[in-house]
Parts: C-alpha cells; structure tokens; sequence
C-alpha cells in the first residue's frame, strides 16, 4: 500500500519540479528579450523521461514463503479485488504532466523563434542604422572633400587672378618706364640735335655777320673813297633830279619843303621800298614824295659799283 501511495507523490514532485524549470526557462527568455543581446542563446532542456507505466505499477515485493502468515491475506497482483483507481489517477497525472511538458516546451520554442526575430530585426535595424549612418558620414566626408576641393580651386584660381593682375601690373610699369625712357632719350636726342641746329644756325650767321660786316667794311671804305672822289655826290645827285623831274606837286606843298626819303633798291636801281621820314610836309605832300620815288624807278646806277646801297637816304628838297 505504501508503494501505491509513492507513486501519485512522485509524479507531483516531478510535475512540480517541470513547471518550476520551465518558469525558469520562460523568465530567462524574458530576461534575454529585454536585453537583446545577440546571439541567441539556444537552451536545452534536460528531462527524463518516465515511463508511466512504472510510476503507476508497484514496486515489486519480495517473494513471501508459502507457509508465511501474510502468504494467505494478500491478495495477488491480478486480483479482481485489488484497487484500480490509484493507478488510473497516476497515469492520467503522467499523462497530464506529459502534456503540459510538450506545450510549453512549445511555447518556449514558439517564444524563442519569437525573441530570435525579434533580435533579427534589431539586429537588421542596427545594420540599417549603422549602414545609413557610416553612409551619411562617407556623404558628409564626400561634402566635405568636395567643399574643400571647390574652396581649394576658388583660392587657387584667386591666387592665379591675383598673380596675373600683379604680373601684368609690373609688366605695364615696365613698359611705361620703358616708353618714359624711351621718350626722355628722344627729348634728349632732339634737344641735342637743335642744339647743334642752333649751334649751327649761329655760326652761320655769325659767318654770314662776319662776311656782311667785311662787306659793309669794304663798302665803306670804297663810298669813303668814292666820296673823296666826288662820285657819292653826283650819285646821290642823280637820284633826287630823277625823284624831283617824277614828284608831281600837290596844292598843299609850301616853299621851303624839306623832307628824308628812306629807298629800298635791288641791283638795277629797281625801287622796292619807300618811307617818308622827316618831313614838313602834310600827308599829301608825303604820299606825293613816296609816289614819286616808285615812279623814278629804275634809280640810276652809281658810276662806280663800290657806291651801290640798298638802302638809301635821300634828302627831297625840291627848288621853289
């Protein structure tokens, strides 16, 4: 009896010491999901399985001697009379704890492919992040090389403006030195050449000075001489008989009239200039003086050719 009575115990120990490991195992798979630490642990779980035939047979009694008192009072294992009800409730309990086993061994299994997708999709989702953002930092690198790039070749090609506008700002310095210098040597060159123009201008009219003044020199000396002659006088004679026979009277003239005539002549006696100087004459009387020397022209030519003058100075007094 005591052994029948084991059995239904056993089985409630073991069913309480199953449901005990898989409230365990059900806790440590939360405990796993919220901290979705990959990888999954896979857990295994160790049972023995009982046969439930055992636990409801009896344990088996050792052989009673025939001739002992117990052989006649119980009763064997096959008797119509023995309980069946106890082993019944032990294989259903069995049965039973069999079953509520397989279930959560299920839901267990059913809980772990759960919390596996569950740390797949973390996990996928962490990938996703971390691939967008090493993208987002490659694109921002990209950016930055790129804005790097472009500033780098904005500087440059500043740099290069720069260094043209300097170079053709030199090169126009030089040049405008060059054409000031160029300019200053022609200035010099020109100021030299009419300096040597000029220099060259005065010594021709200090020759041609020269030769006039040994020209008048020798005129004079041959008038001086001539006039020692009486030649000068005769000549000078000729010219007012020759302006006095043209001079043609004008009513305003007065007696006593007395003017200096001033003749231009070129060789040949041609008259090119008159001026009435000094005169005591009106302007009629002047006009008529000046009209009559260009109508004496040609003036007679000196008897000695040393007495030719261009410019003469005749005194017009003609006899009242």
């Amino acid at each position: 009896m005591s052994s029948r009575q084991a059995g239904p115990g056993l089985s409630v120990a073991l069913s309480v010491a199953v449901h005990a490991l898989l409230a365990g195992l059900f806790a440590l798979g939360l405990w796993q999901f919220h901290s979705a630490k990959p990888p999954t642990q896979q857990l295994a779980i160790e049972a023995t399985v009982v046969d439930g035939s055992r636990l409801a047979m009896p344990a088996a009694r050792p052989p009673v001697p025939e001739n002992s008192p117990q052989s006649e009072t119980v009763p064997p294992a096959d008797s119509p009379a023995a309980p069946a009800e106890p082993l019944a409730a032990a294989d259903n309990s069995v049965a039973l704890d069999q079953q509520a086993r397989e279930q959560a061994a299920h839901e267990l299994a059913a809980r772990q492919q759960q919390l596996q997708q569950q740390q797949d999709r973390q996990a996928k989702a962490a990938r996703d992040a971390k691939a967008a953002k090493d993208a987002k930092v490659l694109k921002e690198a990209k950016d930055a090389k790129e804005a790097k790039a472009l500033k780098d070749a904005q500087l440059a090609k500043a740099a290069k403006e720069a260094k043209a506008a300097e170079e053709a700002k030199l090169a126009k310095q030089a040049q405008e030195l060059r054409d000031r210098q160029a300019r200053e040597a022609h200035d010099k060159q020109q100021r030299e050449q009419q300096a040597r123009e000029q220099q060259a201008r005065e010594q021709q009219a200090r020759a041609v000075n020269e030769a006039e003044l040994r020209a008048r020199m020798a005129a004079e000396e041959r008038q001086l001489a001539a006039q020692n002659s009486g030649l000068l006088a005769q000549y000078q004679a000729q010219i007012r008989a020759r302006i006095e026979r043209a001079w043609i009277r004008p009513p305003t003239a007065r007696p006593g009239l007395s003017c200096e005539v001033r003749i231009t002549q070129v060789p040949g006696g041609e008259v090119v200039g008159v001026r009435v100087g000094n005169c005591n004459g009106d302007e009629s009387v002047r006009q008529s003086i000046e009209a009559a020397a260009y109508r004496a022209s040609p003036l007679p030519l000196p008897p000695d050719p040393s007495l030719f003058d261009r410019n003469l100075l005749v005194t017009f007094k003609p006899q009242d």
